[in-house]
């Protein structure tokens, strides 16, 4: 039984375009017992719930909320691969719907009671931020719980210089396990407040802490937490969201049992809806309002009925099947065809561009590259010219050049050298020439090359220098008779 004396909490799962089922729950609790919500100590969130649990704590008008939302799946259902299409940029729509939304001081009353799930990508860790410095920074840390890796992209966003994903990854209901928070979930399972299963099941899947009965119901809900369904599938969500919260709400005894319920007599989503039957066309299908049935949201506040009656109605339209052909056609035609999807990345790449040196560096990271190639280039270039000195042991000053210009006997000349630092450019000699006169080798400085080549083809050539000398002095007439 839940105790209004003691301390409690909420906590939403993150459910992706199932989120359209807290709008029923929050609009149900706000509109029967708004002290739950109010009187909460800390509001969790994860993903969608995350967005949800921002809604709340700053009292955006949920009618507001649900239009955005809708608006979001309309545009995903307008391509063929749904979200994952290139011309679909989810965390766009939801920065922009945030940038409208939140009022300026937003920061100010999140603060202490709003709680965002984050994965902080450099360790894999759960973080959960209650604390924020500015709008822009509330923003952020609401568009890293919503990124899902892949899904949304393959860059993260940052949240105060570090790189974060959906908190789902690692959280996906927040402090589930105290005993005095409210967990909210639109699976069926074990939650708090959760869709009850029409059919018994004994096996269930636990997603980082959120409970999944497994069974049909429950696949076709994780299947449109990707991929939203239709309008109409849409608001019956919405209300059994309603349904489920009057349910808890009248089980806590936090509410009376005998609580009315609203009719489809009490409030209209429109004024189609209004009308009676004798006022219908006989050539209508469901009378004038054919594109939504309206139980299916008639126990929803009206402001909510209205946004959802706009958003089928725009979905179809009363003109026959050939109008609805030659609308739908071209949008599914143009989605197939490259042009968009080409124009689409454009785009994405052109407002990426300011964040590329960043992100290329964390991709370079990520990747095993430990040291950036623009520090290397830097490093490269910061390094002095080396140069060869005097102190070097002799040997590594082969033929260096004479000012008298001829050679010794052995080969080993005098060299000039600086007088100032003692030292000479450190350079290697070009191709030797040999004199047929003296039978000599002459070498000449060339600049630009390390001292090793130098070292490397002086030896060559002392070498072939002494086995000229050596074959000269068997041949010799004179040094045969004294061997002999």
């Amino acid at each position: 039984m839940f105790d209004l004396e003691e301390e409690w909490s909420i906590s939403f799962a993150g459910c992706g375009f199932m989120g359209i089922y807290y709008i029923g729950v929050t609009s149900c609790i706000l509109e029967r017992f708004p002290r739950f919500i109010q009187d909460a100590s800390k509001i969790y969130g994860a993903s969608a719930g995350a967005l949800m649990a921002a809604v709340i704590t700053l009292g955006i008008p949920l009618d507001k909320c649900c239009a955005d939302l809708m608006h979001m799946a309309k545009e995903a259902r307008k391509h063929h691969l749904g979200p994952l299409h290139p011309a679909y940029n989810l965390l766009q729509i939801v920065q922009d719907s945030l940038l409208g939304k939140l009022p300026e001081d937003a920061h100010v009353r999140a603060s202490g009671k709003l709680c965002v799930s984050l994965t902080r990508v450099s360790d894999g860790k759960n973080l959960l931020v209650s604390q924020f410095d500015s709008r822009d920074e509330l923003i952020q840390a609401l568009i890293c719980s919503c990124f899902v890796p892949l899904y949304c992209g393959v860059v993260p966003p940052t949240y105060r210089g570090m790189y974060y994903v959906d908190g789902a990854v690692t959280d996906n209901l927040p402090r589930c396990h105290l005993g005095k928070t409210i967990t909210v979930s639109p699976y069926a399972g074990e939650s708090d407040l959760c869709p009850r299963a029409s059919t018994l099941s004994f096996h269930e899947v636990r997603f980082n802490n959120v409970s999944i009965q497994v069974n049909s119901e429950n696949l076709y809900r994780v299947t449109s937490t990707f991929f939203p369904p239709d309008p109409e599938a849409m608001a019956e969500i919405c209300q059994n969201g309603y349904m489920d919260a009057l349910r808890f709400l009248q089980e806590n005894n936090l509410i009376s049992s005998e609580s009315p319920l609203r009719g489809l007599q009490m409030d209209a989503c429109c004024e189609e809806a209004k009308k009676s039957p004798e006022q219908h066309g006989p050539k209508q299908r469901q009378g004038d309002h054919w594109w939504l049935n309206p139980q299916l949201i008639q126990k929803l506040p009206v402001n909510i009925q209205q946004v959802l009656c706009t958003a089928c109605r725009e979905s179809h339209t009363a003109s026959g099947l050939l109008t609805q052909l030659s609308e739908y056609l071209p949008k599914k035609v143009t989605s197939y065809l490259p042009f968009e999807s080409a124009r689409s990345l454009a785009q994405r790449v052109k407002g990426w561009i300011p964040d590329v040196p960043r992100d290329m560096s964390w991709l370079l990271s990520v990747a095993g590259v430990k040291q950036p190639l623009k520090e290397k280039v830097e490093h490269k270039k910061s390094q002095p010219l080396l140069r060869r000195c005097t102190s070097l042991p002799s040997d590594l000053n082969v033929f260096p050049v004479s000012p008298e210009g001829p050679h010794t006997s052995r080969g080993t000349l005098t060299q000039n050298t600086d007088a100032v630092t003692g030292c000479v450019p450190l350079t290697p000699f070009n191709t030797p020439k040999k004199n047929v006169d003296s039978g000599l080798v002459e070498a000449t400085v060339s600049a630009g090359r390390s001292w090793g080549l130098g070292r490397a083809l002086g030896l060559l050539r002392n070498f072939g220098a002494e086995q000229t000398s050596d074959t000269k002095e068997t041949t010799d007439p004179v040094s045969l008779a004294a061997a002999k």
